[in-house]
């Protein structure tokens, strides 16, 4: 990971988390006073599919689109599947908000200029996102590392959008689990760390 960016990306996504354990986006919670059917910060997972996903007025207008963000139980349409998971969507609006240059959501993946996907999980760092494949595909920011960051028995904080009741939890899991992850390398700035410290 660029160190430039990892302490603001954890502690943007650890300001998403709040308030535990669903976070600022979630189909547990109702808005105060509001209709039970809409889903708690409905507003703000908009905002992750226009900030990172490019969404604008036009896509709001596409039957189905908007009600898969505002409803409860609900997801935005895509053919074939369950509807759109936003968890990479969210991972990468958490690096735009951090300040990371040049990334957007580009289905099925982070795009950017100095964005690098790595097989397994040798070399993660903090900030990075990692994603696990199985059944779903999943993506999450990478908050802490409890132990070696090079050996499988190695747990990580993770911080997941869209994850139980559509929500931003903070879990665990092993490094084993991970099918590959991006970071970001910007070769100029790797230059001068490498020359000066940083």
């Amino acid at each position: 990971m660029d160190t430039r960016y990892a302490n603001t990306i954890i502690n943007v996504a650890r300001g998403e988390a709040i308030p535990p354990p669903y976070g600022k986006v979630n189909d547990f919670l109702t808005e105060p006073g509001g209709d039970p059917k809409v889903r708690y910060g409905w507003k703000r997972l908009k905002e992750y599919f226009e900030v990172a996903a490019r969404y604008n007025d036009g896509h709001w207008r596409i039957p189905g689109y908007l009600d898969g963000v505002k409803l409860k139980n609900k997801r935005i349409p895509q053919p074939g599947q369950s509807g759109i998971q936003w968890c990479g969507i969210f991972a990468t609006w958490v690096w735009i908000k951090a300040g990371v240059p040049g990334v957007y959501w580009a289905s099925p993946g982070i795009k950017g200029p100095d964005v690098k996907i790595i097989a397994g999980f040798k070399g993660i760092g903090l900030g990075d996102i990692g994603v696990q494949t199985g059944g779903l595909v999943h993506h999450f920011i990478i908050s802490k590392i409890n132990g070696p960051p090079d050996k499988p028995g190695t747990t990580v904080e993770t911080i997941n959008g869209n994850s139980t009741y559509q929500g931003i939890t903070t879990i665990s899991r092993p490094l084993s689990a991970f099918s590959y992850y991006y970071t970001l390398d910007s070769g100029f700035f790797g230059v001068l760390q490498k020359m000066y410290g940083e």
